[in-house]
């Protein structure tokens, strides 16, 4: 009799701790699967099943058979959309917020291409707040403003203040789509939201751009995006070329030679043109680089990773000279008699 009691005991025992252990997993399995501030862009539509692949495909969820298991004890009526979530939110908040709460749907996205122009992103920015361009412009140009972001952001400076810098934020922007929730969102809120991304962009090469030298010389995080920006413009979307165009501006720089870029004369009037003019070039601004030495006084652009990379990892060529066929193909010249026949026998525009 002692016997049975003591398995009857036992079994009990085993019973408690089971249900214990598949209490913790069914609680835990419900938690954040981050204490960190992540957020993460999810569309959600379709059944409760497809919901879940959503959040699981989105690294949201902790546990999916948890997730399973809690959505059919509990009642949610999930409403589709674009949703703004983070990995601190633990499961209950996640299928409340999907029932359509309005502090967390997108209402409006801002879109920042590779090689976007500080006016381009101006244009995006406005459309998203619905407020002027110029408006936008004007808020990026306050000094005070700019000053404040100086103290905040390490890779900004001084340099940015520079008189002769057309747009003081100029090429630091990082290409990215940015999800607008609150409807109360301001300029600065979207301004500082992008600067946000530059930073984690930036600080993944901040050692190897702090070891990047010009003809022996280091260059300032200013001069790199400078330098990154021409590329930006003149190479095409393929990495051989634009380490070899680095490469040929480097030779350049350290000739030294002036850069003579047909992207910066565009950028120096203001313009987007493939058929640069005599007057083009004869423009006098330090973003001029037929007028003027080195590198333009700042960023024409913004720039992608892969240009950021193609530029520390630039292609230790001869060539001095290129040219862009109008398919994108490149012809590489190492003088300037090469080049022109190149021109000559190849000008598409």
């Amino acid at each position: 009799m002692k016997k049975i009691h003591k398995i009857i005991i036992g079994i009990i025992a085993n019973v408690l701790i089971l249900v214990l252990a598949l209490t913790f997993v069914y609680f835990d399995g419900q938690g954040a699967v981050s204490s960190k501030d992540e957020e993460v862009i999810v569309e959600i539509s379709g059944s409760n099943a497809s919901v879940l692949d959503q959040l699981d495909k989105a690294g949201l969820i902790k546990n999916k058979t948890v997730a399973n298991i809690y959505l059919k004890l509990n009642s949610y009526d999930f409403i589709a959309n674009t949703y703004v979530l983070n990995k601190n939110m633990d499961l209950p908040k996640i299928c409340q917020v999907l029932e359509g709460d309005k502090d967390y749907i997108s209402s409006a996205r801002v879109t920042i291409l590779d090689g976007y122009r500080i006016t381009d992103c101006a244009t995006q920015v406005g459309e998203a707040l619905e407020v002027d361009s110029n408006e936008v412009l004007a808020k990026w140009s306050d000094s005070e403003y700019l000053n404040s972001l100086i103290k905040k952001y390490w890779f900004l400076d001084e340099s940015i203040l520079n008189p002769d810098v057309m747009f003081s934020l100029e090429g630091y922007f990082a290409p990215e789509t940015y999800i607008i929730t609150a409807s109360n969102t301001t300029i600065e809120d979207v301004t500082e939201m992008m600067l946000d991304q530059t930073d984690k962009n930036l600080s993944k090469y901040k050692d190897k751009i702090a070891s990047f030298t010009i003809n022996g010389n280091p260059v300032t995080m200013h001069q790199f995006l400078t330098f990154a920006s021409i590329v930006q413009c003149e190479a095409s979307g393929n990495q051989d070329d634009q380490e070899k165009i680095a490469g040929v501006f480097i030779n350049r720089l350290e000739k030294p030679m002036r850069l003579q870029s047909d992207v910066t004369v565009n950028y120096a009037n203001q313009i987007k043109t493939v058929a640069v003019t005599y007057k083009d070039l004869n423009v006098d601004s330090k973003y001029n680089t037929y007028y003027y030495d080195g590198l333009p006084v700042g960023p024409i652009s913004n720039v992608s990773n892969q240009i950021i990379e193609s530029c520390l990892n630039y292609q230790d060529i001869e060539a001095m000279f290129f040219f862009a066929l109008e398919d994108g193909t490149v012809i590489y010249s190492n003088t300037y008699d090469e080049h022109l026949k190149v021109v000559s026998e190849n000008k598409w525009y």
